[in-house]
């Protein structure tokens, strides 16, 4: 789905009047992975108070950047569906109203989904009149092209409120106030069937992930059985190392600023050309920058099969299992997440696939250079000021001072 399409769907739940929700569904689960409570009712029933908490949070789950939070995953092309695109059609077409349905589409979920504490499963069923589009771009808001009916899953962690000192009304007085889980923004969601050139595709889902170096590999290996890209921050780190490898002892500076230039400059004349939608860059593209950087000719050689390796499912998944066992659980922050390692555990193979999100690689915004001393960052749109100098027998940066230089804040001549 481009970002339009995203929008499009996105806009409905701003106001009451146009969401089109039919009906809502939920499962409660605990830390021990149980069910403490389902329910299935009609949206437009509940209060208005919590009709309005409801949309934040479906609009939530289609929010974030295409490629980074969101992405397009498809299911495999065959003439039988796979169990999981089955289940998902059958919940859509039941308009939620079938309870067994709900019951096996939570127990998979449950069963497939890794997450630690209490976390809330909500379902919409939605259908959309979709406004034809005129010959001159405008959209005819009485003429409609399709109806779009969809399901959108969105995934919530509970969490406890914090402790402290309250006022209770019924008491008059300040008192240490109770403690209860509430339902925090989705974590993990997702809009079936795609809205792919304004128009359901039932093989493939739109996926939304809150933490961007978050991957539910036994979500979308085991139960949905999609293609799946490589999260955001293991792109950036994983390109880091291969350049890192391709330049062996021929990485100097003058190499990796000329390479990281050469890249940025694409990514802007792609981004032109792409109209705002997301750029990615193919590995075939990627071995013509380095090529066209400068990089030797019998390193180049070994381009395709270092960088197979390099981005491999199971490679990607052994260093992020690696990583999360040298670091100490308590220590963990909110952004990491255990990977299991694919030797020790079961998945479906999962498709994974090996574009990357130019804005994952790419120096977009800043430029930096870092060592013990120092760390030194300039903008992306000025790499053009630092060169490299040898001065007195020795290789040295060299910025060139302007007017309008400070130091901590204070202007300096």
């Amino acid at each position: 789905m481009i970002k339009k399409e995203i929008n499009e769907i996105k806009g409905l739940y701003r106001d009451l009047q146009d969401c089109g929700i039919s009906r809502l569904a939920g499962c409660y689960v605990n830390g021990e992975k149980e069910k403490v409570q389902t329910f299935s009712e009609s949206f437009l029933n509940l209060p208005d108070e919590e009709l309005y908490k409801y949309l934040d949070i479906f609009r939530k789950t289609l929010s974030g950047t295409p490629g980074r939070n969101l992405f397009d995953m498809e299911f495999p092309l065959s003439e039988t569906p796979t169990d999981g695109q089955r289940l998902l059609l059958a919940l859509r077409d039941s308009e939620l109203k079938d309870e067994n349905l709900l019951n096996l589409f939570y127990d998979e979920l449950i069963k497939n989904y890794d997450h630690t504490g209490n976390y809330l499963i909500l379902l919409v069923s939605q259908t959309y009149d979709v406004p034809a589009v005129r010959l001159d771009g405008t959209t005819d808001e009485e003429g409609s092209s399709e109806i779009y009916r969809y399901i959108l899953l969105s995934i919530c962690p509970m969490n406890l409120t914090k402790p402290g000192l309250g006022f209770d009304d019924s008491l008059q007085k300040i008192h240490t106030l109770k403690r209860s889980f509430f339902v925090d923004l989705p974590d993990t969601g997702f809009l079936f069937p795609a809205f792919n050139n304004r128009s359901a595709d039932v093989n493939a889902l739109l996926y939304y992930t809150r933490k961007t170096d978050a991957l539910q590999e036994k979500l979308l290996g085991n139960f949905l059985n999609v293609s799946s890209p490589i999260p955001a921050r293991q792109q950036k780190e994983g390109f880091t190392e291969f350049v890192a490898d391709m330049l062996g002892e021929d990485s100097d500076i003058d190499t990796v600023i000329t390479l990281q230039r050469d890249l940025n400059e694409h990514f802007q004349e792609k981004k032109a050309e792409a109209e705002g939608e997301p750029v990615f860059l193919e590995k075939a593209e990627l071995k013509e920058l380095f090529e066209r950087s400068g990089i030797p000719g019998e390193k180049l050689q070994s381009f395709d099969s270092r960088y197979d390796a390099q981005f491999e499912r199971e490679n990607v998944l052994k260093k992020l299992h690696k990583k999360t066992e040298e670091k100490p659980e308590e220590d963990a922050d909110e952004e990491s997440l255990v990977y299991r390692d694919p030797e020790e555990d079961s998945f479906s193979p999962i498709r994974i696939d090996d574009k990357l999100l130019a804005e994952n690689i790419a120096p977009v915004r800043s430029f930096e250079v870092k060592s013990p001393e120092m760390t030194l960052r300039i903008s992306s749109k000025h790499l053009d000021i630092l060169e490299t100098r040898i001065i007195d027998g020795r290789k040295c940066l060299v910025i060139e001072l302007t007017d309008d230089l400070k130091v901590n804040g204070v202007p300096v001549s």
